[in-house]
């Protein structure tokens, strides 16, 4: 929505950035402040900030402000609507953003280097163009801007220089802009300015982003995202055939872009354009993008091309839930209602998994079993080679570090998380050797948890373990096999499988941590776990003894495998935090006694603990799949 907002961009911060110093950063490199704001009751959608001043044609102003929390990569867009809900309607994290667009950012090959310190921010500085310039000295009432005369690669432009002046900023981690899902590094950005200026073009690698990748054998396909925050629609190429170099088309693609922008010009549907080689493209008008995030584009084909592959196809739309119903066999319509009565009881669910993850109990049972304290690793470099020492801890690192904020994303459940049902698709081989010990496993969510939804979700979750075992028609499901293909468990990962191979159902695969001697009876169709809503972010299975509120079963709660062990690292951040300007002190002989007590049996019991491999292993024989229904109609 562009009536408040026309374009948007962030600063991913390690911490929160005090707001005078950030003043004073933008003051330096020529940028004149008229107006300065606290933050609000809103504060989605406005933070502690100020605006900037412009010379834009419309008179449309660029408001900074400083956000103390995550990038909500959900956009409310689950579960009940909330101000974050509105905020986003309202174009407050950009007017052309998608839900997911973070975690997609995260995962474009070509951006790792920036990935793993941009996943750990904990706060961003949102610049946004305002189409409402608020009241001054000089004007005593706010007016809207004149967005006829508004210039998005003017603004744009603006709010790149504006991101690209935090590069000395402390804790300025990475640029973001989400309306085309594209993460840089600062200094990254400031040199894709510094070329277009010294080329005389527009930087639309810093606003826009480019991704190729092969279909199958035969096709081949590359598209760009975040033209619309340009006024123009987005491109898509497929051709067959190994003749054209994706890499010459990604560039032709670029020039296109450029070419769109420079002359004013935009491209429709029936256009035609020579490409590379002198091939004929012509361009075809879709309402429904190849690849996430659904949106308008233009899909260009060459001429006398061969049909596309269903990959290819446009998404479907979402299924029509009632026509899937008429078909539902007694028995599915018969979990179909017990599923309904769960459905009542998951906020009752939800105040007592946050009740158990408030208490401390949480920390030495699932945090200090889930995750390896730092204090383990310096201890095997000290009993161990440096060779025997780093192996040791690669196999155990894929479990995830503990660290502030790694338990800060655990904290954002008690307030945000939600209660989900999920399928349970794939255990770990030591599920029955080791009952009460939290395994990688993967299950299948399905993101509008409606019950019909997460009825399918428990069916497709039958279909992908076929694929994984090589039993299944890939040919049928080839994202979808190769989804399958790697087991590997990647803390908090999501993945969504693609929307024509499961017939309009909005799924995903997520990579877990289960525990036997937790998961609910036979007769319960899904396993219930407390998760951040959206595309990202923490999720843990709760106890079902937590679930029904009766007693635990015995050793189901024990003391996690690292409990103890983190105390140490815990114990210096505490003195850290109390005594910055101590560089000893007698809290670390304390922390050095825990150390000694706590990790003395650590490293004969680490491999006893730890499971043969990293991995959402095979389903195990001896425990099959409880939670499907007797008998599944798949949608037609």
């Amino acid at each position: 929505m562009q009536i408040f907002f026309s374009q948007g961009v962030a600063v991913l911060c390690s911490q929160v950035p005090g707001l005078a110093s950030l003043r004073h950063l933008l003051e330096r490199h020529g940028y004149t402040i008229t107006a300065d704001e606290d933050t609000s009751e809103w504060p989605e959608m406005q933070g502690a900030g100020f605006t900037l001043k412009t010379d834009f044609e419309s008179g449309a102003a660029c408001q900074v402000d400083i956000c103390e929390f995550l990038w909500p990569d959900d956009m409310g867009a689950t579960g009940e609507p909330t101000l974050l809900t509105s905020a986003h309607a309202l174009g407050a994290f950009g007017p052309f953003v998608h839900p997911g667009a973070f975690a997609r950012a995260l995962q474009a090959p070509g951006y790792q280097s920036v990935a793993a310190s941009a996943s750990g921010h904990s706060s961003f500085v949102r610049f946004r163009i305002s189409n409402l310039i608020p009241a001054t000295g000089e004007v005593p009432e706010a007016q809207f801007a004149n967005i006829e005369n508004a210039n998005s690669a003017e603004e744009h432009l603006f709010l790149l220089r504006a991101a690209a002046s935090l590069v000395d900023m402390p804790e300025a981690l990475a640029y973001f802009n989400p309306g085309s899902e594209l993460l840089l590094p600062l200094d990254g950005l400031g040199a894709l300015l510094a070329g277009a200026v010294e080329q005389k073009t527009f930087p639309v690698e810093a606003v826009c982003r480019v991704r190729g990748c092969p279909v199958d054998a035969n096709w081949s396909f590359i598209d760009c995202l975040g033209m619309e925050q340009l006024g123009r629609r987005d491109h898509e190429f497929a051709w067959p055939g190994n003749e054209l170099d994706r890499n010459e088309q990604i560039d032709f693609l670029l020039s296109l872009m450029r070419y769109e922008l420079s002359s004013g010009a935009a491209m429709s549907g029936g256009h035609t354009t020579d490409g590379p080689q002198n091939i004929l493209w012509r361009a075809e008008e879709r309402d429904s993008s190849c690849m996430m995030p659904s949106r308008r584009v233009l899909h260009w084909t060459m001429d006398n091309s061969p049909p596309e592959p269903e990959q290819l196809k446009a998404q479907t739309s979402e299924p029509d839930s009632s026509s899937v119903e008429d078909q539902l066999s007694p028995q599915s319509r018969e979990v179909l209602a017990k599923l309904e009565a769960w459905q009542q009881q998951k906020e009752a669910i939800r105040l007592r998994a946050v009740q158990w993850l408030l208490s401390p109990e949480f920390k030495t049972v699932y945090y200090d079993d889930a995750h390896v304290p730092q204090a383990v690793k310096h201890d095997l470099e000290r009993e161990l080679s440096k060779k025997e020492a780093a192996e040791t801890w690669r196999k155990i690192q894929f479990l995830g570090q503990q660290t502030p904020q790694l338990w800060s994303q655990y904290q954002q459940l008690a307030s945000q998380g939600q209660v989900w049902y999920l399928s349970s698709m794939m255990t770990n081989p030591n599920f029955e050797q080791n009952p009460n010990s939290l395994l990688p496993c993967g299950v299948i969510a399905a993101v509008k948890q409606s019950s019909l939804d997460i009825m399918i979700a428990d069916a497709y979750a039958e279909i992908a373990y076929e694929l994984y075992a090589g039993q299944g028609d890939a040919a049928q499901y080839p994202i979808t096999a190769r989804l399958m293909s790697d087991d590997s468990y990647k803390m908090f990962q999501r993945e969504s499988f693609p929307l024509d191979e499961t017939r309009g159902y909005h799924l995903m695969l997520l990579s877990v941590l289960m525990k036997k001697t937790w998961m609910p009876p036979a007769d319960v169709p899904f396993v219930p776990f407390l998760a951040m809503p959206g595309p990202q972010g923490a999720i843990f299975q709760i106890p079902w003894h937590i679930v029904a509120g009766t007693p635990a079963i015995p050793g189901s709660m024990s003391p996690g495998r690292f409990a103890g062990a983190g105390e140490p690292d815990r114990a210096e951040g505490q003195v850290a935090a109390e005594q910055k300007s101590k560089r000893f002190g007698c809290w670390n002989v304390i922390s050095l006694i825990i150390w000694a007590v706590f990790l003395t049996g650590i490293l004969g019991g680490i491999f006893l603990a730890i499971f043969d491999k990293p991995a959402r292993d095979k389903k195990s024989p001896s425990n099959p799949k409880k939670n499907a229904p007797a008998e599944h109609s798949k949608p037609q």
